[in-house]
């Protein structure tokens, strides 16, 4: 079993390394200690494949969404900080097995440059039976490390597709 400081110091280096949170997080918000905790109770010892995240402000509330991959799970926390005490920090997990479908959009000439390029047009959005549904990438994707993980992602969720029972697949095309 991996050691609780080393969990939360892995997602503490991956929530700093997407673009414009450094920012929030330095301010070092109350709800932070929380969503880091929630995200290692989540995430346990499984390896993460790929860490997104994207934040929002408004005129008076910030709102934090975290999406993760491992190899068998999919975490989506959310922040909804509003300035009054108590920000609402919800954690969800989902098994990958319960992918239904998956959508891409988006794209640019740019992404067609080579096999290994995704400069950030395209987005996928992956649809689970709870109802939950993971876009990623969540954020800018600029670096190699984001790149491979992006890909390791659409690759994971195809074959999650894949492995579905055909008469699960069908019945989810009928509705």
């Amino acid at each position: 079993m991996t050691d609780t400081a080393t969990i939360q110091e892995q997602l503490r280096a991956l929530l700093h390394a997407e673009r414009g949170l450094v920012e929030l997080l330095g301010t070092n918000p109350d709800w932070y200690p929380v969503l880091l905790r929630q995200l290692e109770l989540a995430v346990g010892d499984e390896r993460i494949i790929y860490l997104g995240a994207a934040a929002a402000s408004g005129l008076s509330t910030v709102t934090l969404r975290v999406g993760v991959f491992t190899d068998t799970i999919v975490v989506a926390s959310e922040v909804i900080d509003d300035g009054t005490p108590g920000a609402q920090v919800v954690t969800r997990v989902e098994s990958r097995t319960g992918l239904l479908r998956f959508e891409l959009s988006g794209g640019s000439e740019t992404d067609n440059e080579s096999d290994s390029s995704w400069a950030g047009g395209f987005r996928i959005r992956a649809f689970y039976q709870s109802g939950l549904i993971v876009t990623v990438p969540a954020n800018i994707v600029d670096t190699e490390t984001k790149r491979v993980s992006v890909h390791a992602v659409l690759d994971g969720i195809r074959s999650d597709l894949r492995a579905r029972p055909p008469q699960a697949q069908g019945s989810e095309l009928d509705r």
